[in-house]
């Protein structure tokens, strides 16, 4: 991505170690797909998701009518000395006898109709649609975190990059300078102000790579990557030519994901609105109906079974209507339940009309924050240029003896910083431009593609 300056092509050659062609290259794509996976909270949404959508196929159940089977036996033996009925006569048992056995089963459907049994089908539907914006909230968030890691990532690349070149660059003038010290022509002095710049830039780039191992070290917590591997190239900025944020924010208002679960709540409480007052003021319809079997029979006393074999069939059946005059109590429990509900609505009403407000602003920081970084970056692209361009004549006079190595160590970490708040610009640039495109809920390639300033340009060229 950076323009380097022709001092520093050479020494690009023999930057790279032999192992980074062997390492893998991993890509955005593959780091969000981990992170997919390893990601605890988007687990979480997604068994929320599966548990509203399995309550949504079951819809139908709630005009279902509860069913119970029934089943029993029973048996006994009566002892000597137990006085029993036989034959219209009381009688005393001078031996046990089996009383034989006895069953019955049974059948019972009931169904209760209520008001807010109208407004279940929708409650369900919009608690399926909550769930599902939960679940795409809590995966652009973790996208939109690995993303921006990624990109650190990739730009501590490009940092690093830039300072091993102006180390290979300041170690080939030690090597100068040691070799002329040794022939004479040199002094001790310059000699050793160029091996300090040396050993500056070496620490840069220790300082540079401890600060991407930390950055790995979170990059892999989240994504759960244990293999080693290189970044792709971060991306090259788009300059974008944006419209107002209040004409963005109101193409995109009903696109947001904030808004769309704002409106969602609003819903939800309207129709827990719905189903108070049907459920407070409908009456309420219980009717069951029943079928039972009962059977019994033969009897073991003194050695000789007795037939008494009889059975019963019976239907039974209910209906019932309760009219809830409780309700129209001022005070009363379901009375207050009905206005909490519909407070609860005007809260959620707030809340939605405070979302869109904030996505607005939202939508305005990121716009100004995207203008401001490019304004920025073409600035910093001027700086960059001079900041090479007086390295190149710094490392002349050097050469001429009109300037000391400390001088031209000073020409050197000047082309280091101005690269590197470049590449911080352009980190941001991307990062702004992201976070637009995710406010939106669109991607950051349409948001680029749609809004592509006319003779669009980037910091390569």
């Amino acid at each position: 991505m950076k323009k380097i300056g022709s001092f520093l092509i050479i020494a690009a050659a023999f930057l790279l170690p032999i192992s980074a062609d062997e390492l893998q290259t991993l890509t955005l794509d593959d780091a969000i797909i981990s992170a997919e996976e390893n990601s605890i909270p988007l687990q979480e949404a997604a068994i929320g998701l599966q548990m509203a959508l399995r309550n949504q196929d079951a819809v139908m159940t709630t005009f279902m009518p509860d069913i119970a089977l029934t089943a029993g036996a029973s048996t006994g033996v009566s002892f000597p000395g137990t006085t029993i009925s036989r034959g219209g006569a009381a009688a005393s048992l001078d031996s046990p006898m089996f009383n034989g056995l006895s069953v019955n089963a049974g059948v019972s459907a009931s169904f209760t109709f209520n008001g807010s049994m109208i407004t279940d089908g929708k409650g369900r539907e919009l608690a399926k649609q909550s769930a599902s914006l939960q679940y795409q909230t809590t995966w652009s968030s973790m996208k939109s975190a690995i993303t921006e890691a990624y990109w650190n990532l990739a730009a501590a690349d490009i940092s690093i990059n830039d300072a091993k070149l102006l180390m290979e660059d300041a170690k080939a003038q030690y090597d100068s300078i040691s070799q002329m010290y040794d022939n004479g022509l040199a002094d001790e002095l310059t000699l050793r102000q160029t091996e300090l710049a040396l050993k500056q830039t070496e620490l840069q780039v220790r300082t540079l790579e401890d600060s991407k191992a930390l950055l790995m070290s979170a990059f892999r917590n989240t994504t759960g990557i244990d293999f080693d591997f290189t970044t792709s190239e971060l991306p090259d900025p788009v300059i974008l030519s944006l419209p107002a944020p209040e004409l963005l924010a109101e193409e995109y208002s009903e696109n947001s994901l904030a808004v769309q679960s704002a409106r969602n709540q609003l819903e939800s409480a309207n129709n827990a609105v719905d189903s108070a007052r049907m459920g407070t003021y409908f009456p309420i319809l219980t009717a069951s109906v029943g079928y039972n079997y009962t059977g019994s029979g033969y009897q073991y006393y003194k050695d000789s079974w007795t037939d008494y074999a009889h059975q019963t069939n019976a239907i039974t059946g209910s209906v019932s209507v309760s009219l809830p005059i409780s309700a129209l109590i001022p005070g009363s429990s379901t009375s207050m339940a009905v206005k909490d509900a519909e407070d609860n609505a005007r809260i959620s009403a707030l809340s939605l009309q405070d979302t869109k407000n904030t996505f607005i602003e939202d939508v305005r920081q990121s716009v100004i924050s995207i203008s401001q970084n490019q304004a920025n970056m073409l600035l910093q692209q001027d700086a960059v240029a001079s900041a090479e361009r007086s390295y190149e004549l710094s490392e002349e006079a050097f050469n001429a003896g009109m300037m000391t190595a400390e001088d031209l160590a000073s020409a050197r970490n000047n082309v280091l910083s101005e690269r590197m708040s470049l590449t911080s610009l352009e980190l941001n640039h991307l990062v702004s431009c992201y976070t637009l495109a995710d406010t939106l809920n669109i991607d950051i390639t349409e948001l680029q593609e749609k809004y592509a300033a006319d003779g669009e340009m980037n910091t390569n060229e």
